[in-house]
């Protein structure tokens, strides 16, 4: 099965210093280029995030998830990474030009 190997250094507030260690994301099961399977890519990033990014302090918290889904989305292989992008660019509404002056 494939996986994402992250080396994710969180920081850890209370000792001043960050403290480096691999989690590890599956998503060979998972078809990235349907709504359900980016859904599920999601959970299990969001899941392991929360686990990665526990500083105790809420804003820390959040910037720590977000580079962490940041280096997931990475990380991905490139054709991997299109199907996924392709998956949530279904959610679009619509696009409207914006036209200055």
């Amino acid at each position: 099965m494939k996986t994402l190997a992250l080396a994710f250094a969180a920081l850890a507030l209370s000792a001043g210093a960050a403290s480096a260690q691999d989690y590890r994301i599956a998503f060979g099961d998972l078809d990235l280029g349907s709504v359900s399977g980016a859904d599920a890519f999601d959970a299990r990033v969001n899941a392991v995030a929360r686990r990665a990014c526990r500083t105790g302090a809420p804003l820390a918290d959040h910037q720590c998830r977000a580079r962490f889904r940041a280096e997931a989305m990475r990380l991905l292989p490139g054709v991997r990474r299109d199907e996924y992008a392709r998956a949530r660019g279904g959610r679009i509404l619509a696009a409207v030009p914006v036209v200055y002056g």
